[in-house]
């Protein structure tokens, strides 16, 4: 097993709790956040060169600014604002765009889905704030789509 999919492993139940989460309350918890980032500082300095460290680090930095900015301007929320950059640390370098691209599919599913079920009358008396709150997408979910897409695509290769 690569350490690139080990880091992805490790990640998946964390951010499927996380998903899950921001489906049913539209919240990702401060403690999925540090969970995730615990285990990236526990395990990426056994598994990682410096070099990949570096760049994993740059990118995670540069998704926080831009994080930041569009929570500022209330086009996300607060916990996709703080999940988004750990996530990027655990996404190999060299996969960066296929992993923004199958975040890119994976975020217009998840949108067009939603759409969909906040209209249908029949998912009114589903209790989750994802269903309940219109024009509110629940980002985590396509952020874990993405996580497990891309640590499927890394064990196939």
């Amino acid at each position: 097993m690569s350490p690139e999919l080990a880091l992805l492993l490790a990640l998946t139940p964390v951010i499927v709790a996380s998903a899950i989460s921001d489906l049913r309350r539209l919240k990702i918890h401060n403690r999925h956040v540090l969970v995730a980032l615990a285990i990236f500082v526990l395990l990426a300095p056994f598994l990682l060169d410096f070099q990949e460290l570096s760049m994993r680090f740059l990118v995670g930095i540069v998704t926080f600014g831009i994080g930041f900015t569009l929570f500022a301007l209330h086009l996300i929320g607060g916990g996709d604002a703080k999940m988004m950059p750990v996530v990027m640390l655990f996404v190999p370098s060299d996969e960066l765009a296929h992993f923004l691209r199958i975040f890119a599919l994976a975020l217009g599913a998840v949108s067009l889905c939603m759409l969909l079920v906040q209209r249908a009358p029949a998912f009114r008396r589903v209790a989750w704030s994802s269903v309940l709150e219109h024009r509110h997408v629940p980002v985590g979910v396509a952020i874990a789509i993405s996580v497990v897409l891309l640590a499927y695509s890394i064990s196939n290769t």
